[in-house]
């Protein structure tokens, strides 16, 4: 995803377009990515200095860390790129320490945005989705799908070899 910045004017300027997953290298083993990706940038160029804010539209088909279903998810990105023309790279740290913003350096030709859009997308999903905030999960026993009704298992008793530990427990609760 280059940004020719010789035809960007100095200022303000906004581009929208659609970022095949392919060109991203959109691979995840947690997601599957089901389309392209809608891109929006409101860019601001002052000499060679550059800041861009973008947001990226994301649709995936997860897994639930509970259930196992699948399902599908759609949500938006928002990301922050600084650049300098190489070599200017003053107050890098600085300026990555503020917040999720990228300091990325350019030319003066083209500005490569690419790896700053996938690394923001990878970084948006969560460790362990959820297909709903409220999942039961399956039963440890029979492994039925607990969303679906309660199962008729019997539950397993512990073992009474722990149940000193049990006793303990209670009694520092008291």
């Amino acid at each position: 995803m280059k940004i020719n910045l010789q035809e960007l004017r100095d200022g303000e300027s906004i581009l929208e377009f659609t970022e095949s997953l392919a060109s991203l290298d959109m691979s995840s083993e947690s997601a599957s990515f089901t389309s392209d990706i809608p891109v929006r940038l409101k860019i601001y160029k002052h000499d060679n200095e550059i800041i861009v804010w973008g947001s990226a539209t994301v649709e995936v088909t997860e897994e639930c860390s509970r259930c196992l279903a699948t399902f599908d998810r759609k949500f938006v990105v928002q990301f922050e790129v600084f650049s300098d023309k190489m070599g200017a790279q003053k107050g890098k740290e600085e300026r990555e320490a503020e917040g999720e913003t990228f300091s990325v350096p350019h030319d003066g030709k083209s500005l490569e945005l690419g790896p700053c859009v996938r690394e923001a997308i990878l970084l948006s999903l969560p460790i362990r989705p959820l297909c709903r905030e409220d999942c039961k999960g399956l039963c440890p026993v029979c492994g039925k799908d607990l969303n679906a009704g309660t199962c008729d298992c019997r539950k397993v008793e512990p073992d009474a070899r722990w149940s000193i530990l049990e006793r303990l427990k209670k009694e520092k609760e008291k």
